[in-house]
């Protein structure tokens, strides 16, 4: 690192940088890895994949840190010598143990609740938003949930010890986190959260989109598609029964119009594709008229939100979360309240009903992204934090 200048390398952790990790932190490391190193910051990524016997005996343990993993990450960060570490969601955490005894500065980079949740949702299925974890509530909840497939466990469930366990650690986590230099998370919402759960250092900077590859296309007309575009979709807090009902309610006045689910067999009443890479998506996305994203729980940014409008696609959904952050209601998309299918079916079916409200929605979306959410901005942002994170540890500050 220069004597005042930003850092020179830095060491990319978590399991989540891992290969074939799902969901939208591969997105955001993808991105701000491009960014950091178009900024001439060399990243060095170490995933930690775990075992299936590593993992079980991670779940049998009470314990948010492993000593062999501590010292894995310490000799790791010693070959590397970085600037700074940057960690994403990891498996306990080691990885901000081990930055702290080798001395080095750590941001840890928050995307779902898993600071303040034991499965990280903040929703219990069948019940709903939940922000109050107990310990009989949350191993219920625990060892009925399906397992994330992240985890890559052999079976459906934790049996109930196992679940125990995983509250166990969430009692222990506040204490451990906290001694990173920083908790960054991808939204004001849930930097709030992770304020009212006692949290002190903590900062937020708006996830991102790639707008050269999403990038504007104006609808060519023809047959209109709405579409429900959410990764693992049949989830209940994503709230497909919700758009399932829209649908049916749609289809009424406008029987022609489709209605599509990606990454989804489909069925009869959905079109479905196959599984869809980040080029394919952005081409999905600019071949239909509107998204709807009926998300039962308070999403923390929301991907596929952002993408939607960088092609200039009006979006309809649910408010709440992060995603009241990246539309503004009526300009570049249409928030209606959580869990209102009358509103929400309202909203598409004027959309449907006025192409040119919807052309002016799309172009307001567009420029939103290009304002606010490109990866480039959210580049320079964490690297201003990291800088001033290095800046505070250099002797003498």
């Amino acid at each position: 690192m220069t004597e005042n200048g930003p850092p020179r390398r830095i060491l990319f952790t978590g399991a989540s940088v891992a290969h074939g990790f799902q969901g939208g932190e591969p997105v955001f490391a993808e991105l701000l890895e491009r960014g950091l190193t178009q900024s001439g910051v060399e990243v060095v990524r170490e995933g930690s994949p775990r075992s299936l016997l590593g993992l079980v005996s991670l779940a049998l343990t009470p314990f948010d840190v492993e000593p062999g993993r501590v010292a894995e990450y310490r000799r790791r960060i010693r070959e590397v010598r970085p600037d700074a570490v940057l960690a994403l969601v990891d498996y306990d955490c080691s990885a901000i143990v081990a930055a702290r005894k080798e001395g080095v500065p750590v941001l840890v980079s928050v995307h779902i609740y898993w600071p303040t949740c034991p499965v990280g949702t903040h929703y219990i299925e069948g019940q709903g938003v939940c922000y109050d974890p107990g310990l009989l509530k949350c191993v219920r909840h625990i060892s009925h949930s399906p397992i994330s497939p992240n985890l890559r466990l052999p079976v459906p469930n934790l049996p109930a010890p196992l679940a125990l366990m995983a509250y166990v650690k969430l009692l222990e986590r506040p204490a451990t986190l906290s001694q990173a230099d920083l908790l960054v998370t991808n939204s004001a919402f849930t930097a709030d959260v992770l304020r009212k759960a006692g949290y002190k250092r903590v900062d937020f900077v708006h996830n991102s989109v790639d707008t050269q590859l999403f990038r504007a296309v104006p609808w060519s007309g023809g047959r209109k598609v709405v579409v429900y575009p959410v990764a693992r979709s049949r989830q209940e807090r994503k709230g497909y029964p919700h758009f399932v009902a829209m649908a049916k309610a749609v289809r009424k006045e406008f029987p022609d119009v489709g209605f599509r689910i990606v990454s989804d067999p489909g069925d009869e009443l959905c079109e479905g594709t196959p599984y869809l890479s980040r080029e394919e998506m952005a081409a999905e996305l600019a071949s239909d008229y509107i998204a709807v994203i009926p998300g039962l729980w308070d999403e923390p940014f929301g991907f596929v939100t952002a993408e939607a409008m960088s092609v200039g696609r009006p979006v309809v959904a649910y408010g709440g979360g992060g995603t009241s952050e990246i539309i503004e209601n009526g300009v570049s998309g249409v928030l209606v309240p959580r869990g209102n299918v009358a509103e929400l079916t309202k909203a598409v079916l004027d959309l449907l009903r006025d192409e040119e409200a919807a052309r002016r929605m799309g172009r307001a979306a567009r420029e939103r992204v290009e304002r606010l959410f490109d990866y480039r901005q959210m580049t320079a942002r964490y690297l201003a934090l990291l800088s001033e994170m290095v800046a505070a540890r250099r002797p003498g500050s």
